[in-house]
């Protein structure tokens, strides 16, 4: 197949199309420098998803470098999930390599105008740093997101940072416990026992609230608090 037509591809709609290109290039790109300089090029000037397509295979061909990350980034709020999904894996991967990625990512999840690019940001935290206070306050700020989806996706990061906070604890009981959104009391009842395990001093609490949430009309959110409560009691 001619180089055009496979650059050309990157940008389909048709992700099987999309992605024969992206594997014939990653398979030739190394036998051939034009390539990759053509790969450069729609890394700049294509629409989003060749742009995402040209990251993605310069992205295993060679160490990735932050000439990657405005696409990467921009591809978080394509329509498309599984790209969604794919940049936000990557983002995580280069801010292993680039310390500069970080702070992207916290001005991103939380002044982005996209309300996708604001939640995929929150999960590229989650999966990067965990453990950094940084991404506990910024997942704290998106609790107040005027765009349901990104207040669940901040609701389901706290169920794996290492140490949210107390603060944070006592909001997102408050919500398990009064958030008119069944969805968004679900979510919190599901991250109560992560964040109990680093206060323990809030575990009578969180126990009385979650029998009394065992009882919900909302079966979702009885069915989490049921959960919730044997997960408590096998970790004792």
């Amino acid at each position: 197949m001619a180089d055009s037509v496979l650059i050309e591809q990157l940008g389909s709609t048709d992700r099987s199309s999309q992605r024969q290109a992206c594997d014939e290039l990653a398979r030739r790109i190394g036998q051939d420098p034009k390539l990759r300089d053509a790969l450069l090029v729609t890394l700049r000037e294509g629409n989003p998803r060749a742009r995402f397509a040209s990251a993605f295979v310069l992205f295993g061909a060679e160490r990735p470098t932050l000439r990657l990350l405005p696409a990467l980034l921009d591809a978080l709020k394509i329509t498309d999930g599984d790209i969604r999904w794919q940049a936000t894996h990557m983002l995580s991967t280069l801010g292993r390599l680039h310390e500069e990625v970080f702070p992207v990512l916290l001005h991103e999840a939380q002044g982005a105008q996209s309300p996708l690019q604001r939640r995929m940001a929150l999960y590229a935290l989650r999966e990067l740093a965990p453990e950094r206070p940084e991404t506990a306050v910024a997942c704290a700020a998106a609790l107040d997101d005027p765009s349901v989806p990104v207040r669940l996706a901040a609701l389901t990061c706290f169920g794996k940072l290492t140490d949210s906070g107390r603060p944070a604890l006592d909001r997102i009981l408050a919500i398990a416990t009064r958030d008119p959104d069944p969805r968004m009391q679900g979510l919190a009842t599901v991250a109560l026992p992560n964040l109990t395990a680093s206060h323990p001093d809030a575990l009578p609490a969180v126990k009385e609230a979650l029998r009394s949430l065992a009882r919900s009309d909302h079966t979702s959110v009885a069915r989490a608090a049921t959960a919730a409560r044997m997960r408590l009691d096998a970790d004792g």
